[in-house]
C-alpha cells in the first residue's frame, strides 16, 4: 500500500544467506493507510533476511516510539514500543494458502514490499485502551477535559435513572443474586 519503493526488498539478485536491511517508520508512513490510529511515529525497523533455494525466513525487530489519541481526553498520548516478529516466505504457486506467519508468493517474483507487514506487526502492538494514567492508574489527563467528563456522565446518570426506574423489565434483573 505504501506509495514508495522505500519498504520494497530487492531480493533476486542476493546471495542465499542472512541480509540485512534498514527502514525508519515515520509519520508519512502511517498517512498511507487512512484508518491508521497513529498520529506521529518515530520508528526503527531492522530486517534480516535468510535467504535459501526455496524460501526466506524474515525476522522484524520493530522499536520506537509513537502517538495516538488519548481515548479519555483526545489529547496526544506517546507510547514507546518494541517487538521482534518473524515471517516465512515460500516460494510456490499462488493457489496455495498463505497463513498469518507464512506467505507463498510465486517463484517468479524477485521483491517484496514488507510495508504492510511492518504496519501490522505496529498497529497490533497498539493497546486497546489508551489513556494518560500514572503508575498506580490514577488518571493524569487534562483536568479541565476531566472536569467536562465528569459533568456530562453525571448529566446522563441523572437523565439515566428516571428511565430505569420506570422500566419494570429491570426489575426482575435487579434481584438476581451472583454470588
Amino acid at each position: 500500500m505504501s506509495a514508495s519503493k522505500e519498504f520494497v526488498i530487492d531480493f533476486g539478485s542476493l546471495e542465499p544467506g542472512e541480509h540485512e536491511f534498514e527502514f525508519e517508520v515515520k509519520d508519512s508512513f502511517f498517512q498511507e493507510y487512512p484508518d491508521s490510529p497513529v498520529l506521529r511515529a518515530n520508528l526503527d525497523v531492522l530486517v534480516t533476511m535468510d535467504k535459501s533455494e526455496q524460501m526466506m525466513l524474515l525476522d522484524f525487530n520493530i522499536a520506537g516510539d509513537l502517538s495516538v489519541n488519548c481515548d479519555r481526553c483526545l489529547e496526544e498520548l506517546e507510547l514507546e514500543l518494541e517487538t521482534f516478529n518473524e515471517l516465512i516466505v515460500k516460494f510456490g504457486e499462488s493457489e496455495e494458502e498463505d497463513s498469518e506467519d507464512v506467505i507463498i508468493i510465486p517463484a517468479s517474483e524477485h521483491e517484496i514490499d514488507v510495508s504492510r507487514f511492518i504496519y501490522e506487526y505496529i498497529t497490533v502492538l497498539i493497546p486497546m485502551r489508551n489513556v494518560h494514567e500514572d503508575e498506580e492508574g490514577n488518571p493524569q489527563c487534562d483536568p479541565e477535559a476531566l472536569k467536562n467528563i465528569e459533568k456530562y456522565i453525571k448529566t446522563e446518570k441523572e437523565e439515566g435513572k428516571d428511565d430505569d426506574d420506570n422500566d419494570p423489565r429491570w426489575d426482575a434483573l435487579r434481584n438476581i443474586n451472583l454470588n
